[in-house]
């Protein structure tokens, strides 16, 4: 798969997604490792401050997608929902 083939259609699975952007992105974000809320707000600094990035992970958890696993640091899991929704948002990639 070439570069610009990748770009169109995770831009069109994004597009057909019910999540918003800036949820995807925090998923994205928690599916490449990062789980602190710290690391996903300097991650995505340029377009999330602390205030969203608490916001949408909270929203995330309620809907079953991520877990709080420690309150105390603000660590943050994919649960198998988060999971699959980024299996779908990534459903065009070759599986083999």
């Amino acid at each position: 798969m070439k570069a610009i083939d990748f770009a169109c259609n995770l831009l069109k699975t994004l597009n057909e997604s019910d999540l918003s952007p800036a949820s995807i992105r925090v998923l994205f974000c928690l599916g490449a490792g990062l789980h602190y809320k710290d690391d996903i707000t300097s991650f995505l600094s340029n377009s999330q401050n602390s205030g969203n990035i608490s916001t949408i992970l909270k929203r995330l958890e309620q809907h079953k997608l991520v877990k709080l696993i420690s309150a105390d640091t603000d660590y943050y899991g994919l649960s198998e929902k988060g999971k699959d929704a980024i299996r779908k948002l990534l459903r065009f990639l070759p599986t083999h």
